[in-house]
């Protein structure tokens, strides 16, 4: 094969490899190359099948698209400095012993691996100035590569510890059962909104940075865990509705509806766009028709009703019909990012939300 085509062949292919872990480690906000989106695109078909569904595979797969993109970049890397060594054997790049040197694809492999690993074999030599820095430049990029990578895999493992941590307050928030009256019904049945919008605040920041993270590093989201506590659907719905029930309440009268609305305002605007933005880079199944909300907010009056405080919802049918309105905003994504995760939201709360789960029907957007 002609010696330049080759060339220009490995030289594309570094730059390419460049621009993978560029895009990936160093500018992560969610636009990946085209190889990691390429990558990303086959764990969504996988995840689809029925091997998908499996919760062994559902439980492997962060892991295991971690070291499918890593495997990809590094191959990238190899391939590209191959094709460009491989028309120089034998004549820039020779046998330190002396003896013929093997020019098959093989040899450009074995000196490119060497090279970019920075073992430094010895017995393939690099003998014009051209390969003597295409040497360097080779060992250069596979140090940084490889420091680039390690900075990666810890960031993530790091960034995760922190949204287990935001999962694990909210289920210590809800008695451990994702409920969200467990947390919410204390507070308005003892008038205590200070407390309340203060933990608002508290919410509001951690969704923040959740989002944020997210942001930086979309592979997160293959991240799943066998507790419900850690599901990142159980942490929305958990938000979404505490935002929803304060400010329908807001909003119609009832124990918040004096409250300042700020606290309330920012979980609910954070925690929708972290919705959104799961739903844009992540979702790949739809769901038809969203599943029935309002029983949430029934069961809040009930509740209310039951306590023995002072503190009620003033005006029913306006908080229901208001409550409804907020979560038709959000319960459709949210039906379908359970649909994609392949498991329940809180297996503790169907006999309390029997029309939460039934519809199941869904279509595929491969356009992601």
């Amino acid at each position: 094969m002609n010696m330049w085509l080759l060339t220009i062949l490995g030289t594309i292919i570094v730059a390419l490899s460049i621009l993978e872990t560029f895009m990936a480690v160093l500018h992560p906000r969610a636009v990946t190359g085209p190889v990691t989106s390429f990558v990303n695109r086959m764990f969504h078909k996988l995840l689809k099948t029925s091997i998908g569904q499996s919760s062994y595979v559902t439980l492997l797969s962060g892991p295991v698209l971690i070291v499918t993109q890593v495997i990809c970049w590094a191959s990238l890397l190899l391939l590209a400095f191959s094709l460009i060594v491989w028309p120089q054997l034998g004549s820039g790049i020779v046998a330190s012993s002396g003896k013929p040197t093997d020019t098959t694809i093989w040899a450009a492999i074995y000196y490119a691996g060497f090279t970019v690993t920075t073992l430094g074999v010895g017995d393939l030599v690099p003998k014009t100035a051209a390969m003597q820095l295409l040497t360097i430049l080779a060992a250069g990029l596979g140090f940084s590569f490889f420091t680039l990578v390690l900075a990666y895999v810890i960031s993530i493992y790091s960034t995760l510890s922190r949204r287990n941590q935001f999962a694990n307050e909210i289920d210590y928030r809800t008695a451990q059962t994702g409920d969200s009256l467990r947390y919410l019904v204390p507070y308005l049945s003892s008038d205590e909104m200070p407390l309340l919008n203060q933990d608002l605040y508290t919410l509001s920041a951690n969704m923040a940075e959740l989002l944020e993270s997210h942001h930086f590093y979309p592979s997160l989201h293959y991240f799943r865990f066998a507790e419900d506590r850690y599901a990142m659907s159980r942490v929305l719905r958990f938000c979404l509705e505490v935002a929803s029930l304060i400010k329908a309440m807001q909003e119609t009268g009832g124990p918040a509806a004096n409250a300042v609305t700020e606290p309330a305002d920012r979980l609910w605007h954070a925690s929708l766009q972290m919705l959104r933005d799961t739903e844009k880079h992540f979702v790949v199944c739809k769901s038809q028709e969203p599943p029935e909300e309002v029983g949430t907010a029934n069961r809040l009056i009930s509740q209310m009703a039951q306590a023995d405080t002072s503190q009620r919802v003033s005006n029913e049918n306006a908080f229901l019909d208001r409550y409804a309105q907020l979560a038709n905003t959000w319960s459709t994504d949210l039906h379908s990012l359970v649909l994609c995760m392949g498991s329940q939201i809180d297996g503790r709360l169907d006999d309390q939300h029997p029309n939460r789960h039934r519809n199941h029907d869904a279509v595929f957007d491969d356009s992601h």
